[in-house]
């Protein structure tokens, strides 16, 4: 009963010590782009982009380049369609400049018609210690517009 314990504590500690691993950006995010499948390939280019140009670069009024008229959003925060997309983000600034990459990215993945992507996230915790988690944006793509999105907010 005793090697038992140990082996669980030892097994429990192993866990604890790999516990918590920062997440870190992707080193080349042209990589991520890429895909034996040219629809795949291009489904991510157009989120990519996406990310780039509208959310990074506050280009709202290219918005309707990227986003379906009929836009699903599933954000609490933010009115589904095109447009309650463009009054959110509205009031959060003007343009900014226009980065040739997304900030924090870690990685972009296609499967069918569905483009996810994850980024760092830094947050706190209850003692006010930083941490590095994951957050993730998924999109739906349908004739070259993003119909649809889902994302971990809460709030």
């Amino acid at each position: 009963m005793k090697k038992l314990i140990i082996l669980a504590a030892m097994l429990g500690f192993q866990q604890f010590a790999n516990a918590g691993l920062p997440v870190t950006s992707a080193p080349d995010q042209n990589a991520l782009l890429q895909s034996a499948d040219p629809q795949l390939a291009a489904n991510k280019k157009l989120v990519y982009d996406f990310t780039r140009i509208i959310l990074g670069g506050r280009r709202l009024e290219q918005a309707g380049t990227f986003l379906s008229t009929e836009y699903i959003q599933h954000n609490p925060n933010v009115e589904t369609g095109l447009q309650g997309f463009i009054d959110f983000f509205s009031k959060l600034g003007g343009p900014r400049p226009i980065s040739d990459t997304v900030r924090d990215l870690v990685t972009i993945h296609a499967e069918g018609n569905i483009v996810t992507m994850a980024f760092v996230n830094e947050m706190r915790d209850a003692t006010g210690n930083q941490y590095s988690t994951t957050w993730f944006d998924m999109f739906r793509v349908e004739n070259g517009k993003i119909v649809e999105h889902w994302d971990c907010d809460t709030k």
